[in-house]
């Protein structure tokens, strides 16, 4: 037992070094996506930048501006430092942010303590995390309740990683029949529910699927940032590129523009609201996203070293994002977040 947790333990470990240390950014060094739409500049945007209210509401719980921290890790020694330091840093900066993938708990359970951040957090919406397939591998409604209530979770990500998995090794790649697992314990979950990606997109078809199970949160995480099937790529060198799976996968999926162009029209009628994750890194990205239709943006990478260090590096970067956003906004002549999503963008490459 101690060596399997030991085991699991090292893989989230793996992707903590690798994640620092190496590109796992297909598009990294490309022209970023959000690059091909430029704001809408005003020269004359008759706003005072002191004015400018950058804030909105989630889940009921006004937030700063917005914008989630993303799930990194947890059930390893870093784990729990990065976890309380984000807690500390968002709770200080009034956002939400994710814990990472919580089914060690279930398998382990001296990993909880790892997850164990709320009281760090109390205003502000932290979410527990598990993999769909999960479903398939002794996860059930009781399970999951039973995981949010053990971290006072305001929320829950469910994330669709099957290109991941496939790269493990180790990974669970039996991913049938999870639609109507989804559906039957959807209403018997006590927290709100945001479906996410892991950077490789959610086309229209399982959107549109996903509305209809009685899903109202989704983020897209489309291609554009970070590849978890590269990342599990990285865990094997010594395949070559050419045996490497993960190396191959490493830019499938639809990036985070198409995803919500394809997506926008889902938010018209009905209680669904699109996330933009996938490459977002400034808060000209948060403005742009929330344009093609998001109401809130989210990112991990941008923060996984800070959160190493300490709250206030965390603090630092967040604060960093919204002044950049706040920015956007004042060359637009947005007086606050509903104005700013009303806008359109400008289709054409920078020159």
């Amino acid at each position: 037992m101690e060596d399997r947790e030991s085991h699991v333990q090292k893989r989230k470990e793996d992707h903590i070094k690798i994640c620092l240390n190496e590109n796992v950014e297909p598009y990294k060094g490309r022209v970023s996506l959000w690059n091909k739409y430029s704001l809408p500049y005003r020269a004359l945007p008759e706003v005072n930048l002191a004015n400018i209210d950058t804030s909105c509401v989630f889940l009921g719980r006004k937030i700063s501006f917005p914008f989630i921290i993303s799930s990194m890790t947890g059930g390893e020694a870093h784990g729990r430092v990065i976890n309380e330091n984000l807690a500390k840093a968002c709770e200080a900066e009034k956002i939400p942010f994710g814990l990472g993938s919580m089914r060690i708990v279930n398998r382990y359970p001296s990993a909880a303590h790892t997850f164990d951040v709320k009281e760090f957090c109390p205003s502000v919406a932290m979410f527990a995390n598990i993999g769909l397939v999960q479903l398939n591998y002794g996860f059930g409604a009781d399970e999951i309740n039973k995981l949010t209530d053990s971290v006072k979770a305001d929320g829950l990500f469910v994330h669709l990683n099957h290109l991941q998995e496939i790269c493990q090794p180790e990974g669970d790649t039996n991913f049938e029949g999870l639609i109507e697992k989804l559906r039957v314990i959807l209403p018997l979950i006590k927290v709100p529910v945001i479906v996410k990606g892991v950077g490789h997109g959610i086309d229209l078809e399982a959107a549109t699927l996903l509305k209809s199970l009685g899903v109202k949160y989704i983020d897209v995480s489309g291609c554009g940032g970070t590849s978890w099937a590269w990342i599990e790529g990285k865990r094997r060198p010594e395949l070559t590129e050419e045996e490497n799976i993960g190396y191959v996968l490493r830019d499938i999926g639809i990036p985070t523009d198409i995803c919500l162009q394809q997506c926008q029209a889902l938010t018209d009628h009905g209680d669904f609201t699109l996330i933009a994750g996938g490459g977002v890194r400034t808060g000209v990205d948060v403005a742009k996203s929330l344009m093609m239709g998001a109401s809130y943006a989210t990112a991990a990478m941008p923060f996984l070293a800070a959160a190493m260090k300490s709250p206030e590096a965390v603090q630092a970067v967040i604060r960093r994002v919204r002044r950049e956003f706040a920015a956007a906004m004042f060359t637009c002549g947005a007086r606050n977040v509903a104005e700013l999503r009303g806008m359109k963008l400008l289709n054409f490459p920078h020159l």
